[in-house]
């Protein structure tokens, strides 16, 4: 099986071009998944390994910036029994009768008044790097730490603090991702759950938040919200996404009842500026964001009624290597005064 399991692997990396045949990054690819593999994780894993990554565009043939890609995932892959990938692979198991619709929240919580949509922070969202942040789907310790979150930027995601917090909030992300995931990338399939999901939620609204939690996953699950917007043509949705190359690829499609705002400290921050891509950036203290110019958007109005470009100001505990726990604390303080937050 495992000599099966690495020829499959080679046929992928080769037939599309991601990996030379006999180099370093071919062996580094082998050795960081060998301890998968001896594991049982066989061929289904290496298919979606390779997938992933061309999907991606993640191989791009520099040696450094590919090991050092590899390394990020072989890390949680050889400390922990954490697989970045089992959402390709597996689903929790779905009651039909119970399960058929997406959760939406109605809004009322600290921040939004009107409703949205959630999947799991940090382990939807491919293109996160300054801010990713995840906590295990079974709620277990990190062996390589010690903590329930996992934090691979400088900057702690608070959608991933409160998963960490509220379980019943990292239950119903999840159940989430696990229905879409049902449509394996069939736009149609996840654009029709999504209305009907809407539909059961009352469908009496006017803006509609996508991803207060997460981000789109897949070209596909990108798409398929196009689709609803454009079903939807009274509805004002907005969201903020690092997932860029999905946007870079429908430029020109995207309905105007959708407004995207690209989320600075992601892996493909470069296509901001050469598409001119409205963006949002965190900032450490309301001085930086009058350095920069950047207004403070303390409650997604500026988001969703402005075409701008504008500042969020860090918040929520931070990890202590990033030395930003002290001015994030300030800056909650700040916020609650401002009512944009009460957590």
């Amino acid at each position: 099986m495992k000599d099966n399991s690495l020829r499959l692997l080679e046929l992928f990396i080769y037939n599309k071009g991601c990996i030379k045949k006999g180099s370093l990054l071919e062996q580094a690819a082998k050795n960081s998944y060998l301890k998968k593999l001896n594991e049982g994780h066989y061929t289904e894993l290496y298919h979606n390994l390779v997938e992933h990554f061309s999907a991606h565009n993640k191989l791009t043939g520099n040696l450094r910036e590919d090991v050092a890609y590899l390394k990020e995932f072989s890390l949680l892959l050889e400390n922990d029994n954490f697989d970045p990938f089992a959402h390709l692979v597996k689903t929790d198991k779905i009651d039909e009768k119970n399960d058929c619709v997406l959760s939406i929240s109605m809004g009322g919580n600290a921040k939004l008044n009107h409703p949205y949509f959630s999947l799991p922070a940090g382990n939807t969202c491919p293109f996160a790097n300054v801010c990713k942040s995840f906590v295990k789907k079974d709620r277990s310790k990190f062996k390589s730490s010690g903590m329930k979150i996992m934090d691979t930027g400088d900057i702690r995601c608070y959608a991933a603090s409160t998963e960490l917090i509220y379980p019943n909030v990292q239950n119903s992300r999840w159940r989430n991702f696990d229905l879409l995931q049902k449509f394996k990338g069939d736009v149609k399939g996840m654009a029709e759950l999504i209305e009907k999901s809407l539909e059961y939620a009352g469908k009496n609204f006017s803006l509609f938040r996508i991803h207060e939690s997460g981000d789109f996953f897949s070209q596909e699950y990108f798409d398929a919200w196009l689709e609803v917007a454009k079903n939807n043509p009274n509805i004002k949705f907005y969201t903020y996404t690092k997932a860029l190359p999905y946007w870079v690829a429908r430029l020109g499609q995207i309905p105007p009842n959708l407004k995207l705002i690209a989320s600075k400290g992601g892996k493909y921050d470069h296509l901001i500026d050469k598409y001119n891509l409205r963006y949002s950036q965190i900032v450490t203290s309301p001085e930086e964001a009058k350095e920069l110019k950047l207004p403070i958007d303390v409650d997604d109005s500026l988001a969703y009624n402005s075409d701008k470009n504008f500042a969020l100001l860090l918040h929520g505990k931070q990890p202590k290597k990033s030395g930003l726990n002290t001015q994030a604390i300030k800056n909650q303080k700040l916020l609650k005064k401002m009512k944009g937050y009460t957590n």
